[in-house]
């Protein structure tokens, strides 16, 4: 093989490269974006203090059962 067709080789070769390194860059990136969207931190708000309330209780469903009567709630 000549020179010429040498280095037109080595210069096809440094662009396969060059097009393989950025596309492996963006796959990285994609990568840790989505990671991050799947595993990161959650949306969820805090208090202003950075506290959350001991006593904050999610709202019971209606699931179509009556209410349970604790003692409490009879008259005697």
């Amino acid at each position: 093989m000549s020179q010429e067709t040498l280095e037109k080789i080595i210069a096809q070769q440094a662009t396969t490269i060059q097009n393989l390194t950025d596309e492996i860059k963006l796959l990285r990136e994609q990568v840790a974006y989505l990671t991050q969207k799947r595993y990161g931190k959650s949306s969820e708000q805090m208090s202003l203090n950075g506290q959350t309330s001991l006593f904050d209780e999610p709202e019971a469903q209606d699931d179509g059962e009556r209410p349970r009567r604790h003692r409490s709630d009879y008259y005697l």
